[in-house]
Formats: structure tokens, C-alpha cells, sequence
């Protein structure tokens, strides 16, 4: 019997790139593609199997590129089309692939389609995107987007109101329109052809819109209307059929797609290679910024059984869109970092490590609403501040969850992504201070960092295909903040140990894991003890076993 290689991602370890804040090599205080290729020698060490790349596109940056008014174009601020090309050859060289992010659900109200798409009614491109008539000078229908805004505006020169379902100055695509759907296919096409390896789709699951007489939902299913709606299925076909056709991988942010239904998506017969579910953090406090960790542990697992031989899933602790992980988990303990790391590198699934995250890079100490660059985390304090909340506590409710925590310079020295001091003042987001002691220059000379802890742990998942490829199967997680669980293949197992409290523990194994001659792979505490029907852990101690 011909044995059948899996796809590559399946057995790759991503790591996402947030160009902006990566490395600064031009002294404007941005980062830039010319970084990016700087630092590939450093992926390559690290282990990583391909990039992830955060928007690059001509934007306006009303949502940090996101907002695309070029699809087909790189912002001046990260280089030239020549740049780009020239780091897809360098990390290929690197036997590092690249996959770049993809917005198809809505452009810029900047691009070309659209400008002209406001001037009239009977514009060709007016069909590209969702307008309704005005009757009476009001909105259409009540329904508000994720920030409690509503998702339409009013275009003067057509009397009509266009659908947004996120700001204003980002319309949605009109997918009914097979001239959309063309125009996203030749464009995709063309990025095949600069050689990039695959995409990771932003938004996905709201291409496809119910009617709008429909009424919003209250509660926690209000924006239920506005993801995976039934006939999306058409659309997220062409797209598959066309990423197939071009041999690239494909990675889903598919909201409102839950575990039980996410083998239709990435399953033999999905639409796309691997998904991002968005339910694994809870908040269990504002200030100081804590999830709960039983949920993250119990949603991971959730879906690690749903998908454990009907899909594949991508699997990430913290992106450009959430807090730093060690933070909300770990309340920045340096071990829970390599408890951490242990999760996200021994599920099964391919892992994105956010940039930094090996590090152990953690939320930023704002001390001024002048260093918050997220729109809305800035309306978010000024909405405290109007309440009568003081300064200060206003200030930390605001940015306590802020996008803009995750997003701060890449801690390469003591000056961040910066050369020197002077470089460092003049960054685009503010610098974490805590870069003066926690970066890559002096954790890697440090056997016993976080940096060098990921970098084993990488190594290892890299060479050990049970960790790779195996089975999921739950253990147990009937103590606090602990997951047990094994990796099995057909000839061999791993057994896993998370704790992820911050207090010692004690967990009782079953009867069948004993007696198995296990032996001790790595562990983020020594030492590391025997196997027995009691296992006695140290606070955030995690170990991973062989047989």
C-alpha cells in the first residue's frame, strides 16, 4: 500500500509576523519588509516552517491595513513590490514559506471600486457593494456592528446607505455579484503568481448576508445574523476550488463557526486546509487582565475532540487581536511562559506563534492616552473618562484588553526594534519598557529563558511525528487550571502534563497510563517526577513523556 504524505502544514510550525512593529530597519519608526528579511537567520534558528505576514497592502490604516485600498500594491511605509519579492526568494532560500493575510469580506473606502462605486447608481462598480435606498433620512434596519455601531452610512450622491459591518470607512463586498467574485479570484491568482505559499483569510465567515428585515438578535448571539449564514457555502467553494487549483495553503478566522460544525469548513470536504476558532478566551476580570483558564483548557479540548480525525485546526494563545498571552494567563510569570509554550506546541494541530510571544512579551504599562493607537480602545477611555472614572483607572480599563498591547515594538535589544535610544523615541506605538531586560539579545544567550525553552520545545515537535500527527484523547481535567492528555500513533505515545496553576498540585493518573516505561522528553521544572497513580507538580510545572 502507497503511503499518502500528509500536506505540509499539517506537520509546520507558523509564526505570525506583524510587520509594523517586527524590526525597523529605515529609521522611520515602522517596521518594514527589508526587517523582515533581516531576521529570517533568527526564524530559522528558532525552527519556524512559515510566516504569517499581517495586512501590507496600500491602506489608509483606519483599522491598521485591514482597510485595503490596493490589492494588488505594498504600502510605501513597509517597501515596494520589489522588496516583497525579494523576501519570499530569501525565506524560500531559508526553506521558510510565506503565507500573507487576506481581507475579501470588505475593502477600503479608499479603493478604486468603491470611490467610484458612490458616485452613482448606474456606475459599474456600484454593484460591488451592499447599498439600500433611503426612505424617511433613517437607516435601514437597527442592526449594530462589533462595536455597537451601526452598520450603515449614508452616501449623499447616490441617497442611499452602503452596509459596513465594521467602520464606516470599510464597505463590505457585495459576494451575490459573480463580478466580485471574478475580480477576488484574478486578484488571488496574481498573488500565486509572486510565488507566495498560501493565505490566511480575515473575516471569512461573513461573506454572506441574511435578509434585512431579519431582526438582531439581544444578548450573546446579537451577531449571530452576521457569520456563516446559510448559502455562504457557495461562495467559500469558488474560493477553495480556486486556492486548489493554485496549490495554496489556506487558514480560516471563521467567527461564529463553533466545533461541532467546523469539520464542514476543514474537514475532507471543508473549504479550507485549517480553521482559528475564537472561543477559547473567556475574561474573568478587566483590571488586571485575566481570562479564565479552565475555559481556555476545556474550549481547546472541545475542539482538539471535535476535529481529532475530521479536520484540522490552527492553533494560537495570542495574535494581533488579543492581549499577550503571558499576561491574561500567567500574570507574567516567566514559568507560566513555558507552560504556556508547552500547550500551544503539544496539541494537535499546526501552532502559530505570535511574534514576541517567544520571548514571553507581555501587556504595556500605558501611562498616557497618548501612546494608544487603537481607535477604539481610545473611545473606550474617553467613554470612562466621561462617566467620571479618574485618569488613571480610565486609562487602565481602556487598554487593559487593547489590541494595542499586542502590537508594540518587537523586543530584539534594549532599544526594542530600534538601533539606538534616539531611533527608539520615535517608534509608531510605544515601546514595552520591560524590553530593557526581556529581549531576544539576552535571552538567547540564557540556556534558561523563555527564547531558548520555545526553541527545544519547537526543535522537538519538529522531530517527533507522534507530536506532529497523532491522535488527540482527554485524560482528564477535573483539577483546576490542569489539562492531561496523550498524543498516540500507532506505535508509540506522549503522554502531557499542563499546570498551569500558580500553586502546587496533585493529579492521579489511571491505571491503563501506568507501567508503560515512560521517560521523561522536557519539562519547564526540574526535577521531573516519576510516574505513578500520584504525580505531585510544581506551580506551572508541565511535563511531556515517551514511550
Amino acid at each position: 500500500m502507497t503511503k499518502i504524505n500528509p500536506p505540509w502544514w499539517q506537520s509546520a510550525i507558523g509564526y505570525q509576523i506583524y510587520p509594523r512593529s517586527f524590526q525597523d530597519t529605515n529609521h522611520d519608526g515602522i517596521g518594514d519588509l527589508q526587517g523582515i528579511i533581516k531576521r529570517l537567520p533568527y526564524l530559522k534558528w528558532l525552527g519556524i516552517d512559515f510566516i504569517w505576514l499581517n495586512p501590507i497592502y496600500t491602506s489608509p490604516n483606519v483599522d491598521n491595513g485591514y482597510d485595503i485600498a490596493d490589492f494588488q500594491n505594498i504600502a510605501s511605509e513597509y517597501g515596494t513590490l520589489s522588496d516583497f519579492k525579494t523576501l519570499i526568494a530569501a525565506a524560500h532560500k531559508q526553506d521558510i514559506r510565506v503565507i500573507i493575510d487576506l481581507v475579501v469580506n470588505h475593502t477600503s473606502n479608499q479603493h478604486a471600486w468603491f470611490k467610484a462605486a458612490k458616485t452613482s447608481r448606474n456606475n459599474p462598480y456600484h454593484d460591488f457593494y451592499i447599498w439600500q435606498p433611503n426612505h424617511n433620512h433613517q437607516p435601514p434596519n437597527n442592526w449594530t456592528n462589533f462595536t455597537g455601531d451601526s452598520v450603515w452610512t449614508y452616501n449623499q450622491a447616490t441617497d442611499e446607505w452602503y452596509f459596513h459591518l465594521f467602520a464606516p470607512e470599510q464597505p463590505d463586498l457585495n459576494w451575490e455579484n459573480p463580478s466580485v467574485q471574478t475580480e477576488i479570484i484574478n486578484m488571488i491568482t496574481w498573488w500565486s503568481e509572486q510565488n507566495i505559499d498560501g493565505f490566511r483569510l480575515d473575516a471569512l465567515s461573513h461573506l454572506k448576508k441574511v435578509s434585512f428585515e431579519t431582526p438582531q438578535p439581544t444578548g450573546e448571539h446579537q451577531f449571530d445574523i452576521f457569520a456563516n449564514n446559510l448559502g455562504i457555502e457557495k461562495f467559500l467553494k469558488r474560493l477553495h476550488d480556486t486556492f486548489q487549483s493554485l496549490h495554496l495553503m489556506t487558514v480560516g478566522e471563521a467567527g461564529g463557526v463553533h466545533a461541532d460544525t467546523a469539520r464542514n469548513w476543514t474537514g475532507p470536504q471543508g473549504f479550507i486546509d485549517m480553521i482559528f476558532e475564537l472561543e477559547h478566551q473567556s475574561r474573568q476580570s478587566e483590571v488586571p487582565p485575566r481570562a479564565d483558564i479552565n475555559h481556555l483548557l476545556s474550549s481547546l479540548t472541545t475542539w482538539e475532540k471535535q476535529l481529532n480525525s475530521q479536520g484540522w485546526l490552527g492553533i494560537y494563545l495570542e495574535n494581533h487581536d488579543q492581549p499577550r498571552s503571558l499576561t491574561v494567563y500567567g500574570e507574567n510569570n516567566p514559568v507560566a511562559a513555558k507552560s504556556l509554550a508547552t500547550l500551544l506546541l503539544t496539541l494537535r494541530g499546526t501552532p502559530f506563534i505570535y511574534q514576541g510571544e517567544e520571548l514571553g512579551m507581555t501587556n504595556m504599562p500605558f501611562t498616557s492616552p497618548d501612546q494608544i493607537d487603537d481607535l477604539p480602545t481610545y473611545h473606550d477611555f474617553q467613554r470612562f473618562k466621561s462617566a467620571g472614572i479618574a485618569t488613571d483607572l480610565a486609562l487602565k480599563k481602556a487598554t487593559s484588553w487593547s489590541r494595542d498591547n499586542a502590537r508594540t515594538p518587537m523586543q530584539w535589544t534594549k532599544f526594542g526594534f530600534s538601533d539606538n535610544a534616539e531611533d527608539s523615541k520615535k517608534t509608531w506605538l510605544v515601546t514595552n519598557p520591560n524590553t530593557t531586560k526581556r529581549n531576544y539579545q539576552e535571552d538567547r544567550e540564557n540556556p534558561d529563558s523563555i527564547l531558548n525553552y520555545y526553541r527545544r520545545l519547537i526543535h522537538l515537535r519538529r522531530d517527533d511525528d507522534t507530536l506532529k500527527s497523532g491522535d488527540f484523547k482527554l485524560i482528564t481535567m477535573e483539577k483546576t487550571n490542569i489539562l492531561v492528555f496523550t498524543r498516540n500513533s500507532t506505535d508509540s505515545q506522549r503522554l502531557i502534563v499542563i499546570n498551569l496553576s500558580d500553586a502546587p498540585q496533585t493529579i492521579s493518573l489511571p491505571e491503563q497510563l501506568l507501567n508503560k516505561g515512560w521517560q521523561p522528553l522536557i519539562a519547564t521544572i526540574n526535577p521531573i517526577p516519576e510516574i505513578s497513580q500520584s504525580i505531585h507538580l510544581q506551580p506551572f510545572q508541565s511535563i511531556i513523556w515517551y514511550n
